[in-house]
């Protein structure tokens, strides 16, 4: 097999870069005005049906048409209806030549129970943009791996305009060309009130280089074991939950780290991870449950890695998106850190 092009072969001591093993990347086309995207509902329906009236106006102002799943506002349990029809759905919007982008409502609880039933070859044919979070981890990370299409952890069809921040980085990754850049940070924060964690909290410094992978911690933990597994060697690992209390997100890196998840990756970027301090997810915690910052600091500060915590994508109304698969870098000190998205998600 040939080298990959995103190897840095001089990478030497804490710089690490991508692994040439990598299957080829698969580039959707990017929006423009006139397109038509596809509604779906993969996991959860919408929490309220009125919401979806929110997502068609931002659309309308992005200059995009839409089409809606038959079955978007069913439901059976949390499911936006049964494992088929979410399946139907799905397939139907991709199978659709005029639909350029498929876009879940939200994430919720269900997408991986559509993995058994997945056309992998009907996506690989036709590719086109795929976003969302959380529980949509469970079929961005299973698409990439298996068909080398880019995928995007970023805001879904229900959230992309919480924020001017969200929405600015939704346009970027999906609406244009170029690559995302270097990362900022969201701007108007109130002096007086500091965020926790801090966006950009170094656990380990370093230099690392590599494709994105990752998603939701509680769904990689569901991934594993199967022959959907994220695939880390090499790669610049993301991940966020929402939650959780910090005695469960040990239990969940613990398992990646048994699995082996974790050690030949280049470097670890975490999420804010959005009420998962101790007693926040508003079930019962064990009184001794440490702090999440303690945890992850145990758990990933001694991998020789770089390792930074804070950095606003997951769960939170500040959210930019990240093109899984393609190059990024990462520069962690106790003076500067820069998280940089060195190469486009999609083509002209």
């Amino acid at each position: 097999m040939p080298a990959s092009p995103y190897v840095n072969a001089a990478a030497t001591g804490q710089q690490r870069s991508a692994d040439s093993r990598d299957v080829k990347l698969v580039k959707p086309r990017m929006l423009n005005r006139g397109d038509t995207v596809g509604i779906v509902a993969p996991s959860s329906p919408p929490c309220e049906p009125g919401d979806i009236e929110f997502t068609f106006s931002w659309l309308d102002r992005l200059g995009l048409k839409y089409k809606v799943g038959k079955h978007v506002f069913e439901r059976m349990g949390d499911y936006a209806g049964s494992d088929q029809h979410r399946l139907e759905d799905l397939h139907n919007l991709w199978a659709d030549p005029e639909v350029k982008a498929i876009l879940p409502l939200r994430g919720g609880n269900g997408a991986v129970r559509l993995l058994p039933g997945l056309d992998f070859e009907l996506i690989a044919s036709n590719p086109k943009i795929l976003i969302g979070y959380s529980d949509i981890s469970g079929l961005l990370i299973p698409i990439h791996q298996r068909t080398g299409l880019v995928t995007f952890h970023g805001p879904t069809a229900g959230s992309f305009y919480k924020s001017s921040y969200t929405y600015r980085y939704y346009r970027k990754a999906i609406l244009q060309a170029a690559p995302i850049g270097l990362v900022a940070d969201p701007e108007g924060r109130d002096p007086w009130k500091p965020e926790y964690p801090p966006t950009r909290m170094v656990l380990a410094e370093g230099s690392a280089r590599g494709r994105l992978i990752g998603g939701c911690l509680t769904l990689l933990r569901q991934l594993e074991g199967s022959s959907y597994a994220m695939q880390t060697a090499g790669k610049l690992v993301f991940i966020e939950d929402v939650q959780e209390e910090p005695h469960n997100v040990d239990r969940i890196l613990s398992q990646l780290l048994l699995a082996g998840r974790l050690k030949d990756a280049s470097g670890i970027v975490i999420g804010e991870c959005l009420h998962c301090r101790p007693g926040d997810s508003g079930r019962n915690s064990i009184a001794s449950s440490g702090s999440l910052e303690e945890v992850f600091r145990e758990r990933l500060g001694g991998l020789g890695i770089p390792v930074v915590y804070g950095l606003r994508f997951g769960h939170g109304l500040q959210q930019f998106t990240l093109p899984l698969g393609v190059t990024a870098s990462l520069t962690a000190s106790d003076r500067v850190v820069k998280f940089r998205i060195e190469e486009s998600g999609v083509c002209l």
